[in-house]
């Protein structure tokens, strides 16, 4: 099988010997609301000096790409093969490979453009990474430090959607000190990956009629500084409502129909009140705008109704990932009680169109 060939030919292996340089950053980007066809995938690389081999594994669905050549940089000489394998999971591996004299790159250059016919849908480009199968070496054929993989091998996507960047934070769940939420979930964040910390759900309503769910997302991952991203189907492209739930906030609503007619949409609710319709939002002690935290049951309000559930999961000493938990530290105590008793004090609902 071709994955290992190339370093079964070409490279000096000594086993736990890693130089002080560090493997290039190998990146493929993210595609959007992509038509059916000829689509090229750049792998493009920073940091590529004196590099004299490659072994890299990209997996892909076949069932949304068909893989049909790689073109390498022309800058690049030597000796180069692809592999094309299927997995046990049904996903397929390029197994990408290339050994010659020492070769630098110019900073962001591409090394290969990869072609695939594109058939619709989304797939993940994930880089595999199990020591030998995503590797450099330097020009005396030593592999090069690529730990933590995260930050050395960056993963893609292909998909016919489009993209909604959003940005918000969670009252119960943010700290001003950091800038950053905790997690609910018990992640934590590395040195090139930021944690998980919780799920939540996105509508879009017609700018003409709220109360017409246009599309609905499930739940998807914010990560612990507020951002996240959502896909959306290509055939949306008129003006939306971005209505955002989180299992224990208030439903928060932008302040206008924001416009779908591109491919990539960006919104932001937490650098200014009035981002929100009606600015129903608190603000946090770093100046930073949250969603109100406490609306336990989701009815629309904080109010007696959320605290009483809170009250007695805190006297039965309750812990886990609960709705209850407001301030997502994993016990539900006085500290989620203190939360709801002051939105209820302010009578804090969702406020919509």
């Amino acid at each position: 099988m071709l994955t290992r060939w190339l370093f079964t030919c070409c490279f000096v292996v000594l086993s736990g010997l890693i130089q002080a340089q560090n493997a290039p950053v190998t990146t493929v980007p993210e595609l959007f609301n992509v038509m059916p066809g000829e689509v090229t995938v750049p792998v493009i690389v920073s940091d590529f000096n004196q590099i004299g081999a490659i072994s890299l594994n990209l997996e892909y669905d076949p069932e949304v790409l068909t893989f049909v050549q790689g073109d390498m940089n022309s800058l690049i000489s030597g000796m180069f093969a692809i592999g094309n394998n299927l997995l046990p999971s049904g996903l397929r591996s390029l197994a990408i490979g290339w050994f010659g004299d020492a070769q630098s790159l110019p900073e962001g250059a591409v090394l290969i453009d990869l072609k695939f016919n594109f058939l619709g849908g989304t797939t993940n480009l994930t880089w595999f990474d199990d020591g030998a199968s995503c590797e450099y070496t330097d020009a005396a054929y030593y592999a090069l430090n690529d730990v933590p993989t995260n930050c050395h091998y960056v993963n893609g996507l292909v998909t016919s959607e489009k993209c909604l960047n959003l940005n918000f934070i969670l009252e119960g769940l943010y700290n001003p000190d950091t800038h950053l939420m905790g997690s609910a979930l018990g992640n934590v964040s590395g040195p090139c990956e930021v944690g998980i910390s919780d799920y939540a759900q996105v509508e879009l309503r017609s700018a003409d009629d709220y109360s017409n769910i246009v599309f609905a997302t499930g739940d998807f991952n914010l990560n612990m500084t507020g951002q996240t991203r959502v896909l959306v189907p290509s055939a949306l492209n008129e003006n939306y409502h971005i209505t955002v739930r989180h299992r224990n906030s208030i439903a928060t609503v932008s302040a206008v129909p924001v416009s779908f007619s591109g491919t990539i949409m960006n919104y932001s609710f937490t650098d200014q009140s009035s981002k929100a319709w009606g600015s129903n939002m608190i603000q946090m002690a770093d100046g930073k705008w949250a969603f109100f935290s406490g609306d336990v049951n989701q009815d629309g309000s904080v109010d007696t109704g959320d605290m009483s559930p809170v009250d007695n999961d805190a006297a039965g000493f309750a812990s886990g990932y609960l709705a209850t938990d407001v301030n997502g530290d994993g016990m539900v105590d006085t500290a989620d009680i203190t939360l709801i008793d002051n939105n209820a004090a302010n009578f804090t609902g969702s406020i919509t169109p």
